[in-house]
């Protein structure tokens, strides 16, 4: 068996069809992990990447629209 280095494994989170955490009209979100989320966001933010949700006072995490119309999500660990 391999063991995944720190800080590069693979993570997989369920909901319950009824949270309110998701739109309803997307059941899956991809979630990655950036080092520095507000740098992360000036560039985004320069290429012209729509950000569809203020970052949570509760922590570092925003979404992002990308161009297929799926959100995904930003965090900072």
């Amino acid at each position: 068996m391999i063991t995944p280095k720190p800080g590069t494994e693979t993570i997989f989170s369920f909901f319950t069809e009824d949270d309110s955490y998701f739109p309803t009209e997307q059941q899956v979100m991809l979630n990655f992990q950036v080092h520095n989320l507000d740098e992360k966001l000036v560039h985004l933010e320069h290429l012209g990447v729509p950000l569809e949700k203020k970052k949570e006072e509760y922590g570092k995490f925003t979404w992002i629209k990308v161009p297929e119309g799926r959100l995904v999500e930003l965090w900072e660990k």
